[in-house]
């Protein structure tokens, strides 16, 4: 049987006359959408605890499942593959099956391919820009790049690869424990238009969710966004950014901060047959996140 315990969290109260009673837990929500991280699915045989062939199964067994439910889309938080631009053609029909619209971030290993195939992962993943928003009701969606500046997004003959490698030794120089190169930072430019998307956000009184691959709370963590701290101190300035879901670390994580919640979900490539990824509900006081397989049980 399905369990029920839910990641309940709480909203800022928003002016109205109306107050929440128990029995309006039942009412529509305004935005439901599905969630999933890593599955990074490769013909290749397992390495530690990542089962990397099984990943077409386990997304199988995922859509099947959130297609039996009323989503307004679903959200995949990067490396939709592990390696090899053929990999795209064997996952991504999967997808396809999908009832409701799927939307994409990219993570390190989507571009973990051949020097000339890394401009064609774009198109794989059915996607026009690399940043993006998409507005459902009073809610808006803000998907970031968080690869926009790395080693591996581009060739190793490209200048914005060596401007990334300058970055990279700098952070390793400042002995900051992100300073890892299969992580990467969005640009000043990415920066610039988060900002004004999250001012326009506010003054039209929508609240905001941001998709990233890369985890930024807690700071200085190993696998946080290169400019993690940038990041979070934009997000404090705008009460209206409700949550921020990333995957990347693939044994999860949650936190609070400045009340924005920071949600890292669980890697679906990890184990034989692990199966994490989760619903979630935005209502207009509260979210709720229903986890499947072994995505955890929270209450806040």
């Amino acid at each position: 049987m399905k369990r029920r315990n839910f990641l309940t969290i709480s909203l800022p109260f928003i002016a109205s006359n109306r107050l929440f009673a128990v029995e309006d837990r039942a009412e529509k929500p305004e935005v439901s959408f599905g969630v999933i991280a890593d599955p990074q699915y490769a013909d290749a045989d397992v390495r530690g605890t990542r089962h990397y062939r099984n990943s077409l199964k386990k997304l199988t067994s995922a859509m099947e499942e959130l297609n039996k439910h009323e989503l307004d889309f679903t959200v995949t938080l990067g490396d939709v593959i592990d390696r090899d631009l053929k990999s795209f053609d064997a996952i991504m029909p999967i997808y396809k099956k999908a009832t409701a619209p799927q939307t994409f971030v990219f993570g390190n290993h989507d571009f973990e391919v051949a020097e000339e195939d890394k401009f064609k992962v774009l198109s794989k993943l059915g996607l026009k820009e690399n940043y993006y928003s998409k507005s459902v009701g009073k809610w808006l969606f803000l998907y970031l790049d968080g690869t926009e500046v790395s080693i591996y997004r581009q060739p190793k003959d490209h200048a914005q690869t060596q401007l990334a490698k300058k970055e990279l030794s700098q952070l390793r120089f400042e002995k900051s424990p992100q300073a890892q190169a299969w992580n990467g930072a969005i640009s000043e430019k990415q920066m610039d238009w988060l900002t004004i998307q999250l001012a326009v956000a506010k003054k039209t009184n929508k609240r905001v969710i941001i998709f990233n691959h890369y985890p930024v709370i807690p700071l200085s963590d190993p696998h946080n966004l290169w400019n993690d701290e940038a990041v979070v101190k934009l997000i404090a300035k705008f009460p209206n950014v409700v949550a921020y879901m990333n995957g990347h670390n693939h044994k999860g994580n949650y936190a609070v901060h400045k009340g924005c919640h920071f949600i890292n979900f669980k890697g679906m490539v990890e184990g034989k047959t692990a199966t994490p990824f989760a619903i979630v509900k935005c209502y207009a006081d509260r979210v709720e996140i229903d986890g499947f397989g072994n995505e955890p049980d929270r209450k806040i």
